[in-house]
């Protein structure tokens, strides 16, 4: 698409923009603090599913990517974001073996190494071992330590894995993973003692543990600094969206900012009541899982706030409500663009082909979401 040095006024909506210079700045912020305190990062690319926002991110010197799914490290693998020492680690567990095949398959290809998975279970530690066996390869593997999801309980549970593991042939165990998600600090550090305790305990079982992962955008300073964490996990601190830069639209707990990067630009299409605009954007654009869930947390115009009273989306609209008088309802007028920040980025961008980078209102380049839909 040949829209670079257009001004973003000319373009079709919704469309999805990209402030580049924003989004610099976060990735600038993020790794000055991991180069400062010595943790490594692994950006979880199920947030920003693009290639190119992955080749940034390993320039700026990421370790590699995280993804939840096989079909986003299948795709992003094949899009050239590996090179050097960087690899990719899959963080859902996989239970078919067909995918199992893929994943191996991935590491005949690319080499050894190239990209890991997590596990919980010996079940499927023993399924891969067979598959790599089979292949003759060895499969690097990471375990999984549950806070409230998947993964095995803190302790001796993931201690006993590891022992397991240990002794199959065709795997390479090189740590654990223990997202403790963006919760306040206190949970954040009861969290991360658990995480490093196991993995001390593994240690002293006589298996060497590398890799001791966690954090998530919202904890990335709590677990950045906590001593054993080896690399953190954010992905949303590129977008930096919701009202003070937490990803998901919520303030967040442990005062982590950054920069909203990610918008909506979208067209106003009514404006027949007083009290309120229609725009052409709504549930299906924000990628919300029903209508009025997950509406815009900010809007602007002209790079001007707009103080709206209430958001809400349909399939197909989003209605910003004003208090009677509004100054900034009278501002608004039929056909006018504005710009809409997502209450949730993962989402919003999973419902988008591509990003439209923009700098000073013009647009520099289209970044295709390689990622998107890839659900398996």
């Amino acid at each position: 698409m040949l829209y670079a040095g257009l001004d973003i006024q000319d373009l079709p909506t919704p469309a999805l923009l990209l402030d580049l210079d924003k989004f610099n700045w976060n990735i600038d912020k993020m790794f000055t603090f991991s180069k400062k305190v010595g943790v490594g990062v692994r950006p979880h690319a199920k947030t920003f599913k693009a290639a190119a926002i992955c080749n940034k991110l390993i320039d700026a010197g990421a370790l590699g990517v995280m993804t939840q799914k096989l079909s986003e490290a299948d795709v992003l693998l094949n899009s050239g974001i590996l090179y050097g020492k960087t690899n990719i680690l899959i963080s859902q567990e996989l239970t078919d073996p067909r995918k199992i095949e893929c994943l191996v398959g991935y590491n005949v290809s690319m080499g050894e190494g190239k990209v890991l998975t997590s596990i919980d279970d010996i079940r499927e530690a023993e399924m891969i071992n067979d598959s790599a066996e089979r292949w003759g390869v060895k499969q690097h593997v990471i375990i999984e330590m549950s806070h409230g999801r998947c993964g095995t309980p803190p302790g001796q549970p993931t201690v006993d894995l590891a022992i397991k593991i240990s002794k199959l042939s065709h795997l390479v165990f090189r740590g654990i993973y223990g997202y403790e998600n963006p919760v306040n600090r206190e949970t954040a550090l009861q969290r991360n003692k658990q995480t490093v305790d196991t993995a001390n305990m593994i240690c002293e079982a006589g298996i060497p543990v590398e890799i001791v992962s966690a954090g998530s955008t919202g904890t990335y300073e709590v677990t950045g600094t906590y001593p054993g964490i080896t690399e953190i996990e954010p992905g949303s601190f590129v977008f930096g969206a919701g009202p003070e830069g937490s990803g998901y639209g919520w303030k967040s707990e442990n005062n982590v900012y950054f920069k909203n990067s990610l918008s909506l630009l979208s067209t106003i299409i009514s404006t027949t009541h007083q009290n309120r605009v229609v725009t052409d954007a709504g549930s299906k654009v924000f990628g919300a899982p029903n209508a009025g869930v997950n509406p815009p947390v900010l809007a602007y115009a002209d790079g001007n706030k707009i103080d709206f009273d209430r958001a809400s989306l349909s399939e197909e609209h989003c209605t910003l409500s004003f208090k009677e008088n509004s100054e900034d309802r009278k501002k608004l007028h039929w056909g006018q663009k504005i710009e809409l920040i997502p209450n949730h980025c993962c989402t919003a961008v999973n419902q988008h082909e591509n990003l439209i980078v923009v700098k000073n209102g013009k647009i520099a380049s289209v970044w295709p979401i390689t990622a998107r839909g890839k659900y398996w």
